[in-house]
């Protein structure tokens, strides 16, 4: 390894050791309350050291905002893998995101705080865009399962691929945050649980998705597997 290479490299883990002090912070304070004096104390930096690395407060979030978005697009695709038909594996997608909102909830708060953001694509920065690269590789593994679907007849064959994923994401995006924000209200009104609202809406996506009944599949209807929709 060059002495370049070897720069490179401690720049990489140093910036990657600041990513990390915020994740800490973020986790056990929130956004409002972070400070830049907590990811130094964090990462055993001087204050003035992060920005070498970093422009502000902001372009450090973003840095675990991208590794949330990372988190997401990988269980996406984990969950098309562990199905054959295009309407379970966009099922498990749905699921797989309750589970990331769930699992991880401070990566699921900061990518809801990103798409909550109207930037100019001509003013963003590279990191806002390698974190909408990682959202177009989850949308995509979602579009791909759902021609999928069209093919093997699972899913309604009048569907753009793209516009339907982009579209579920969005409503189960809604619905974990009415769950979330709204849940303890309603419920107490209205009689509806969390919960009931989260799996009542993926049901009803799911159903909205369906084509054909799909011959010739070991895997069990989907009013016994769980919701089938994202």
């Amino acid at each position: 390894m060059s002495i370049e290479e070897r720069r490179q490299e401690e720049k990489e883990q140093r910036r990657q050791t600041i990513i990390d002090a915020a994740e800490t912070i973020l986790t056990e304070k929130g956004r409002d309350e972070m400070t830049m004096a907590d990811i130094a104390d964090e990462a055993r930096l001087s204050r003035s050291l992060l920005y070498v690395y970093f422009e502000d407060m902001d372009d450090i979030v973003l840095g675990v905002t991208h590794r949330g978005f990372q988190s997401m697009r990988n269980r996406f695709e984990a969950a098309v893998a562990e199905h054959d038909t295009g309407l379970y594996q966009i099922g498990a997608v749905g699921d797989a995101y309750v589970a990331f909102s769930q699992e991880e909830p401070t990566y699921f708060d900061l990518v809801a705080q990103f798409e909550s953001r109207a930037t100019d694509p001509d003013d963003m920065t590279e990191r806002m865009r390698r974190c909408l690269a990682e959202l177009d590789r989850a949308l995509e593994a979602m579009a791909e399962a759902i021609q999928h679907g069209i093919d093997d007849g699972s899913i309604r064959a009048d569907l753009d691929p793209m516009q339907t994923a982009v579209m579920l994401w969005g409503s189960t995006h809604g619905l974990i945050q009415l769950a979330a924000n709204k849940g303890t209200g309603l419920e107490r009104r209205h009689g509806l649980s969390p919960d009931s609202l989260v799996d009542g809406g993926l049901a009803f996506l799911g159903v909205a998705l369906e084509g054909r009944p799909v011959n010739g599949s070991d895997e069990e209807p989907a009013e016994q597997n769980g919701s089938a929709d994202v």
